[in-house]
């Protein structure tokens, strides 16, 4: 099965005491899909996947599996420190009925000739088919066409989430060397029309509002180049807004709070939301035309 189209990778919801909240997960994974998404994401940077202890995983797994059924494809996040536990956590992931294991460097890896290695150990030993995932950002490890095109070898992959900036040149690039990947944008869809442009499959990030950036490739898709830029040109601001260094995360759950999917935007990882904050996304809203709510945005150009 190929992976493509408009993933997206789900926050981990927390009580107001930072425990674990299923109901909410459970909410947002049902809402994620009415919004008409082609897969979901779980266990990701977006999902604090770092700040989750392994019961914790095993449980946000069993959540999705009862959840999300067969209804769309889930990829879940294997990272970590080294093979044997990312080995495990595709192994999980494998019984919850994944479709594919997402798998980055392991973070400050200081060695990428050995990058390539640790991918064919997952892919022997992790049961699933591997989304190579190249995040210099969350891993300190930066992989040059060269040794990412040999990572993908490794783990038999023809699927690949970018998110090295500038992210649509690298993309070109790769497409250019391998014309039949399918390559993935992320880092919350703030550069998705380019990257659609250079050939990205499309998108695969937390962004609150994902129906819009499957606005923005199915017009991309149908050759409707203007149409597509129209809508992203109107929405790019709260997409903008939302990315943000540090604080993306508490906005993109006070969004989805707002949209009535979740219960609090409680984060473990630092992401400190505050008024003067809040009120700029109330403008940034409105200046949108958006009100949040559960129901799927109909997305239009501007």
């Amino acid at each position: 099965m190929r992976l493509r189209g408009t993933w997206f990778v789900v926050p981990t919801p927390f009580r107001e005491d930072g425990s674990l909240d299923e109901e909410s997960q459970r909410r947002l994974l049902d809402a994620a899909i009415t919004w008409g998404v082609d897969g979901l994401t779980v266990l990701g940077v977006t999902s604090e996947a770092a700040e989750l202890t392994e019961e914790e995983r095993d449980r946000v797994l069993r959540t999705v599996a009862e959840e999300v059924g067969d209804r769309v494809p889930v990829v879940v996040g294997c990272s970590a420190p080294d093979p044997d536990r990312i080995v495990a956590r595709a192994t999980a992931a494998a019984d919850a009925g994944a479709a594919a294991a997402m798998v980055s460097a392991p973070p400050g890896f200081s060695d990428p000739e050995g990058l390539p290695g640790i991918y064919g150990a997952v892919l022997d030993r992790g049961g699933l088919p591997i989304v190579v995932q190249d995040e210099p950002a969350a891993t300190g490890v930066r992989m040059d066409l060269e040794i990412l095109l040999r990572c993908l070898d490794a783990a038999g992959s023809a699927t690949v989430k970018l998110e090295d900036p500038p992210t649509p040149p690298k993309i070109g690039r790769l497409l250019s060397a391998r014309p039949g990947l399918d390559v993935f944008g992320g880092l919350g869809g703030v550069m998705a029309l380019s990257e659609l442009r250079r050939g990205a499959c499309g998108t695969m990030t937390g962004f609150a509002f994902p129906e819009i950036l499957s606005a923005v490739r199915r017009g991309t898709e149908a050759g409707e180049h203007e149409a597509a830029a129209r809508i992203f040109d109107r929405y790019l601001p709260l997409i903008q807004f939302e990315a943000q260094p540090l604080i993306g995360l508490g906005i993109r759950k006070e969004i989805l709070r707002r949209r009535g999917v979740i219960a609090t935007a409680v984060t473990r990882r630092p992401a400190d939301v505050e008024a003067g904050t809040l009120a700029d996304l109330d403008d940034v809203l409105r200046r949108a035309g958006i009100v949040p709510g559960p129901e799927p945005l109909s997305a239009e150009p501007g």
